[in-house]
């Protein structure tokens, strides 16, 4: 049974990710160095030392942190007091008070920092029965010892403690630890966070209703246990769009329209053959298209189908098709070639709609449409064994 609750500070308690990175990235430009906001994501989590450090290491840089961390917890202090506490933070923690929980706040952050978010917040050190920060250890996380040491300070085995985190490396400490893990979706997406080990997922502690015993704490955690809102596509588990901006028949005329325009641009010297596609994206239903590009090594041309999914994949990464359209100027029109088919297997479900079209079709004249469910076109695709669902 859950009898404490340990809870990582930025990105749980307050909305700090963004302000840390501005502070950051401000500080590179002050001596001089251009980096890129995407270079810090691998180290959110780890604490402020490997989060800067990390970043010059990238760049070839050679920085002394406790120099650099005046420089940055001033510009961070500047920039966090506007930030105040994330929804539903106090409403939680006098609940988990009422709930005669133990509470620990343990953050791989300096403690200079952390004084300041609690300031932001509104919070003191004395609202949490014990404060651990990243001084008080040797290995930060994704190392377990944090939340190690956190817990036997409140006297509890780690097992009877919750994790609450919103980093990959935080959930990973917090299992290491032995401990149960909610993830809020504040920096990660749900799909990042579940793969990462973690036991719960909600979107914010304000997600959580009241509760005034451990009992009904259990009883909230449970209703979320293994929530995994994701659909298999393929090999991938996609998050699906809630709700489409298009209805099915508009999507479907976008993605003919797109196909054909694509079709259009098809390098074809040898063949003369020219092929487009689109493909539908069932996490944010864009539309992405390609035309088959041919090569004087005859095995190096690629499909329209093939260039479709290699635009989708640029643009979003992982990605779940939806609906696949491919234009053609056959009659009946041309199916995906079989080495096309099996990569859209890597991407697609069972029931992917598959619409295949001549140009006169496209062009809005009497022509030919057929559709398929993926599963007729290529029934028994070969999916990696350990990433069968």
């Amino acid at each position: 049974m859950i009898e404490g609750i340990l809870f990582d500070m930025d990105g749980v308690l307050i909305d700090s990710e963004p302000v840390i990175l501005h502070a950051a990235m401000t500080y590179f430009e002050r001596i001089g160095v251009t980096v890129q906001s995407e270079d810090f994501t691998p180290f959110i989590g780890a604490g402020d030392k490997r989060f800067l450090c990390g970043v010059a290491e990238k760049y070839g840089v050679s920085i002394d942190f406790e120099e650099a961390r005046e420089t940055l917890f001033s510009l961070y202090a500047t920039y966090a007091m506007d930030r105040g506490p994330l929804e539903g933070v106090h409403r939680f923690i006098s609940n988990a008070r009422k709930a005669g929980l133990k509470l620990a706040l343990a953050t791989s952050a300096a403690r200079t920092k952390a004084e300041i978010n609690l300031r932001a917040i509104g919070l003191t050190e004395s609202d949490f029965d014990c404060m651990v920060t990243g001084e008080s250890i040797k290995r930060n996380k994704p190392n377990p010892d944090i939340y190690q040491l956190a817990s036997l300070s409140m006297g509890l085995p780690p097992q009877e403690c919750l994790v609450i985190e919103d980093a990959i490396n935080g959930i990973r400490a917090g299992k290491q630890a032995g401990c149960s893990v909610c993830a809020v979706a504040t920096t990660f997406s749900v799909s990042e966070l579940v793969d990462a080990g973690a036991d719960y997922v909600l979107s914010s502690l304000d997600a959580f209703e009241d509760f005034n015993s451990i009992e009904e704490l259990g009883m909230i955690l449970s209703a979320s246990k293994g929530k995994d809102d994701r659909v298999v596509y393929g090999a991938n588990k996609i998050l699906e769009a809630s709700s489409p901006l298009r209805g099915e028949q508009a999507l479907l005329d976008l993605a003919i329209e797109q196909a054909y325009e694509a079709r259009k641009n098809a390098y074809t010297p040898y063949s003369k053959y020219k092929v487009g596609a689109a493909v539908v994206s069932s996490a944010t239903g864009r539309v992405y298209s390609g035309c088959n590009v041919e090569n004087s090594s005859y095995g190096a041309t690629i499909c329209a189908e093939r260039n479709a999914i290699l635009n989708a994949i640029t643009n979003e990464g992982t990605i779940g098709i939806s609906l696949l359209v491919v234009v053609s100027e056959d009659v009946p029109p041309a199916p995906p070639c079989a080495q096309c088919l099996q990569v859209l297997a890597e991407f697609s479900r069972k029931d992917t709609a598959v619409h295949l079209v001549d140009v006169a079709y496209a062009e809005g004249r009497k022509g030919s449409h057929v559709a398929y469910r993926f599963e007729e076109l290529l029934p028994h695709p070969f999916i990696f064994p350990t990433m069968r669902s």
